[in-house]
C-alpha cells in the first residue's frame, strides 16, 4: 500500500477504487451501478473517512480515486457538526493540498483534480482561518512574495490567485454551505486582508513581468 496507509485502510481504498471504475465502465448493468453509487455515497459521507484518503491525495495518480478522496474531505468540511477529523487531520490536509497545488506533484495531476483541490483549499480556509489556523491564508501570500530564486513563476501566481478567487466565492453574501456559522466574522477578517492580498498579487505580477513572464488571469465569476 502507499506509505502512511494502514493495511485495513489500503484494502478499503482498493475496494473504493474498484467500485469507482466499475461505476464508470459502460458495460456495468444499471442495477449494479446504482448499488455501487449508493455504497460510494455512504463512504463519502462517513464520519472520520478522511484519514483513509490523505495518502491517496498525496500519492495516487488515479483520476477517479483522487476526485473521490477530495470529495470525502469536502463532505467532512461541509458537515458543521462533524468533529471526527479534528485539528491534526485538517493540518495534514492543508499540507497535502499545498503540496498538490504548489509542489512538483501539480504537473502530474489530472485537470479535474487540480480544480477540485483549489475549491477544497478555499473551503479549508473558510473552516479553519483565522481562529484554528491563522497562518493558512498568510502562507499563500508568503508564497507569492518569495524573493530571488524562490520567486513564483506565472503558473504558481495563477494557482494562488485561483485559490483566492475560490475563497471570495465561498464568502459571497448568501452563500450557505454548512460552514457559515462564522461567515460574517470571516467576511470581515477577509476584507481586512484585501489590501495585503491585492498588493502581494500586484507585486508578484510586476516581478514576473519584469522577468519577461507573460501573465493572464481570467476575471472571477460574477465580475462584470
Amino acid at each position: 500500500p502507499p506509505s502512511g496507509v494502514h493495511m485495513a485502510d489500503a484494502n478499503l481504498v482498493a475496494e473504493v477504487s474498484s467500485a469507482l471504475h466499475e461505476v464508470l465502465a459502460p458495460t456495468t448493468p444499471p442495477e449494479r451501478r446504482q448499488a455501487l453509487q449508493q455504497a460510494l455515497q455512504q463512504e463519502r459521507s462517513r464520519e472520520g473517512a478522511g484519514a483513509c484518503y490523505l495518502a491517496v491525495l498525496a500519492e495516487s495518480s488515479d483520476e477517479a480515486l483522487l476526485w473521490f478522496a477530495l470529495a470525502v474531505h469536502e463532505a467532512a468540511l461541509l458537515r458543521a457538526a462533524d468533529t471526527s477529523g479534528g485539528t491534526a487531520e485538517r493540518q495534514q490536509l492543508r499540507a497535502v493540498l499545498l503540496g498538490m497545488l504548489f509542489g512538483p506533484r501539480y504537473e502530474t495531476l489530472p485537470p479535474s483534480a487540480r480544480g477540485k483541490a483549489v475549491s477544497l483549499l478555499a473551503r479549508l480556509v473558510v473552516a479553519t482561518w483565522p481562529a484554528e489556523d491563522p497562518t493558512l491564508l498568510p502562507s499563500l501570500l508568503e508564497l507569492l512574495a518569495a524573493p530571488g530564486a524562490a520567486r513564483p513563476c506565472t503558473q504558481v501566481i495563477a494557482r494562488a490567485a485561483a485559490v483566492l478567487a475560490a475563497l471570495a466565492d465561498e464568502l459571497a453574501p448568501g452563500r450557505q454551505r454548512g460552514l457559515a456559522a462564522h461567515q460574517a466574522a470571516l467576511q470581515q477578517a477577509f476584507a481586512a486582508t484585501l489590501p495585503s492580498v491585492f498588493g502581494t498579487l500586484a507585486a508578484a505580477l510586476r516581478a514576473e513581468a519584469a522577468a519577461g513572464g507573460v501573465y493572464y488571469l481570467a476575471a472571477p465569476r460574477g465580475s462584470s
